[in-house]
């Protein structure tokens, strides 16, 4: 090995500098460890790119979902509060799975129209529960065209049981897309992209930086001379 980092045949070789992992196992070779933990690290920001692409979608769908059914229930309300037929239907079965882990507070409405009798399981209350115990009877505004659908006097339509029905949904739905952002950013994001740069080296020789020296200092170094 000659001077100047060259082997015999004058080659150049490809070691690292001084203290990295290929100038400590030798020109031209990277330790089998640095390869692997590399490939792991390279591994790991895959993952959580996925993982945080996979939170973020999916929280802004459900967020945006939540809306829009919410939405949908509205509109549907006042329509049939408009232009529903009322009908008198029989209220049962009610089921309190609040505070148990099922759900909200749901009800089984049955009523007849057109000779055909229906029944649907829709909210007692609110999305939060019955506060008391519902009425044995209740109203409904039944479609004319379609007397599937119906909105009841307590504001829930037929689609009313639905997981979409919540408003928790939307800040959930933020907070995952939050959460899956701060993945993907991490991922993404590359390493000492925030950091101050670094000053540049003063030149030497030709053409460095020169520095102005005034008149009187000029004569005093001519008195020296």
């Amino acid at each position: 090995m000659g001077a100047g980092g060259r082997d015999r045949r004058g080659d150049q070789t490809d070691a690292g500098p001084p203290g990295s992992p290929e100038q400590a196992v030798g020109p031209g070779r990277v330790p089998g460890r640095w390869r692997r933990l590399r490939s792991r690290l390279r591994g790991v920001h895959r993952r959580s790119a996925v993982i945080g692409l996979v939170l973020l979608l999916a929280g802004l769908t459900n967020a945006v979902a939540t809306g829009a059914y919410k939405w949908h229930l509205h509109a549907k309300a006042e329509r049939l509060r408009a232009d529903g037929v009322p009908v008198r239907a029989t209220v049962t079965d009610r089921r309190d799975n609040v505070g148990r882990g099922g759900g909200t507070d749901t009800v089984r409405v049955w009523y007849e129209y057109g000779g055909v009798q229906h029944d649907k399981r829709i909210l007692c209350g609110s999305a939060g529960g019955c506060a008391e115990e519902p009425p044995a009877a209740m109203t409904l505004w039944v479609d004319p065209e379609r007397p599937a659908e119906f909105v009841a006097a307590n504001g829930n339509t037929d689609d009313s049981v639905f997981f979409l029905n919540s408003w928790r949904g939307i800040p959930f739905g933020l907070l995952g897309a939050a959460l899956g952002g701060g993945f993907l950013f991490a991922a993404l994001v590359p390493t000492g992209m925030f950091d101050r740069p670094a000053l540049a080296p003063p030149r030497r020789g030709r053409g460095r930086d020169r520095v102005r020296r005034t008149r009187a200092a000029r004569r005093r170094g001519k008195a020296r001379r």
